[in-house]
């Protein structure tokens, strides 16, 4: 009996010492899952312990401490009972140690209360994970950015999120270090990632014959180990019960992760509808996006994943050879657009591309119809051409931009973007930037960030209802003529300037949606004639409304085109 006790008498002594060797932080912390009254932590040691973490509205604080007795590596504490829209600071460690010393960057903001209109800043980066001189540059931009002009709420990650293959050494040299990664914006920055191909090299391998071979609710790997998403519902949305994709809400946004890389020639595993044209393909992902979308009440949906279906450079989402990024779109756009999804964020081509207000459009490019053109404007609010989206009436719900934000470490050679869908993109040799959103009340605004400090493109969209945006105003108005009218889509706009002021012109078919647009040229007090002049070719014979527009206030009246 007596060795008994002495034998146990050193197990606990020898588990003692290890509890309270001191550690070594290998990765994090970083943040997950962020909830109106919760906040997932994680991080990685070099020796197992249980963890702790202490935190509380000042610095350095310990006032409060959540304990998970899992003796682990990989350490995973939730904090519960937050209050919304509240910092917090936070230290981590063992319970009978703490790692580090106290750091101001150590900190969470939980989500706003889902019954208040909070205005939120979303920063966007994809296809970042190279660990070079491009991505460190993108990372000091949006540090800069931040400093200026606020720090974004939410960070998504839109795909190759590391190169080459997606390993646990790359995740670490490149992008959770603090020389070309994030390692200081992961302390107070929670991110909610979709996976790329090259993440998914670790997980089941794109390049191999017959692709992906392995059930997707088999699918393994560092991508999947080190993340948190909510997949239960908890954060709003319908549960997937899946890291592979989610979807959760923060302010007046749903956020929808889709996961592009579920294509396999096994049809059991092929979710995405890879090679695939039947427009009734089906998938347990597809069920649930549409599931999804259908349940939620939010003001803004914005969907996010990495393969576009869009790209004008090299007619890259033309050709058979990215057969994932035609199955985005083939499969991904009816049903998003189907459910008014506002905003789509992808990456894989790595420049940066942005689509007009559009609709209906799932072919390739030479397929383009004008009448899938929602707003054929360049969206920028600084010229006037916002990008309506109408909340009833006969287009309610219709439009949706799609980014394409895939160069945040790197860019490809200079080239031409031209697709019929595409308002501007750029590629060339230092192209590298970022995506910033913002989202307030009934406007979201999108602006891509040059790693110069530029904004080099910008886009707005409202939301309104049909009778507010004027559009059932069918009598002339008494500020402006028209004539001839009924014309041949040529005519001439008479109105008159009490002073120096603003001026748009934009003509719209009878469904609302916008086919010429252009800004007055004189804004001068006085009398101004303009000349109209539509392209018959493109433009039918039917009722238009011509809106002018006159520092921001609007005045309709109609038109008949023989």
């Amino acid at each position: 009996m007596k060795k008994l006790l002495l034998l146990l008498t050193i197990i606990s002594s020898q588990f003692s010492i290890v509890n309270t060797i001191a550690q070594t932080l290998t990765r994090g912390p970083y943040l997950q899952s962020p909830g109106q009254t919760s906040m997932i932590i994680r991080w990685r040691t070099d020796i197992a312990s249980d963890s702790r973490i202490y935190y509380g509205s000042t610095l350095g604080s310990t006032a409060n401490a959540v304990d998970s007795t899992n003796v682990t590596t990989e350490h995973r504490v939730k904090i519960s009972g937050l209050s919304p829209a509240t910092t917090y600071y936070y230290n981590i460690g063992s319970t009978t140690a703490m790692l580090g010393e106290t750091d101001s960057l150590m900190y969470f903001t939980t989500a706003p209360d889902t019954n208040t209109s909070t205005p939120i800043r979303i920063w966007a980066i994809g296809d970042f994970g190279h660990g070079n001189t491009a991505e460190a540059e993108v990372r000091n931009s949006y540090e800069r950015f931040a400093e200026r002009e606020g720090a974004a709420d939410l960070w998504l990650w839109l795909g190759d999120n590391v190169y080459q293959d997606g390993t646990e050494g790359e995740y670490d040299s490149k992008v959770f270090d603090s020389i070309w990664g994030f390692k200081k914006l992961f302390k107070h920055l929670p991110f909610a990632p979709t996976s790329g191909n090259h993440d998914y090299n670790s997980i089941c391998a794109w390049e191999q014959p017959g692709l992906c071979s392995t059930h997707p609710d088999e699918h393994t790997g560092p991508y999947l180990d080190f993340i948190d998403p909510p997949t239960e519902g908890e954060l709003g949305g319908v549960p997937s019960h899946r890291k592979l994709f989610y979807s959760f809400d923060y302010g007046d946004a749903h956020f929808v992760c889709m996961n592009s890389e579920l294509g396999s020639l096994n049809a059991a595993y092929n979710w995405i509808g890879l090679l695939n044209s039947d427009t009734s393909f089906t998938s347990p992902m597809l069920e649930w996006l549409e599931a999804d979308l259908a349940a939620t009440t939010k003001k803004w949906k914005i969907v996010y994943w990495h393969q576009t279906p869009y790209s004008g450079q090299d007619g890259f989402t033309d050709s058979f050879s990215q057969p994932f990024c035609i199955a985005s779109r083939v499969h991904f756009n009816p049903i998003i657009e189907r459910y008014g999804v506002d905003l789509v964020l992808v990456g894989h081509d790595h420049n940066y591309q942005r689509s007009y207000l559009i609709n209906g459009h799932y072919g390739n490019s030479n397929s383009f119809q004008p009448s899938m053109l929602i707003n054929g404007t360049s969206g920028n609010p600084d010229l006037g051409e916002y990008y309506y989206k109408y909340t009833d009436g006969p287009i309610k719900d219709k439009g949706t931009v799609y980014v394409i934000e895939g160069n945040s470490s790197g860019s490809n050679d200079p080239g031409p973007i031209e697709h019929p869908a595409i308002y501007w993109g750029e590629a060339c040799e230092d192209c590298w930037g970022s995506f910033v959103v913002d989202i307030n009340g009934d406007r979201l605004d999108g602006r891509y960030l040059h790693y110069s400090d530029t904004i080099r493109d910008k886009f707005t969209i409202i939301k309104t209802d049909w009778a507010h945006a004027g559009v059932e105003e069918t009598t002339e108005s008494e500020v402006f003529k028209i004539y001839p009218n009924p014309n041949n889509g040529q005519f001439k706009l008479e109105y008159t300037l009490a002073g120096k002021s603003d001026v748009r012109i934009d003509v719209l078919d009878i469904s609302g949606r916008t086919i010429y647009s252009q800004t007055a040229a004189n804004g001068s007090a006085g009398t101004h004639n303009e000349s109209i002049n539509l392209n018959k070719t493109t433009i039918a014979a039917g009722t238009y409304f011509v809106k002018l527009g006159v520092d921001g206030v609007n005045r309709f009246g109609k038109i008949k085109i023989e």
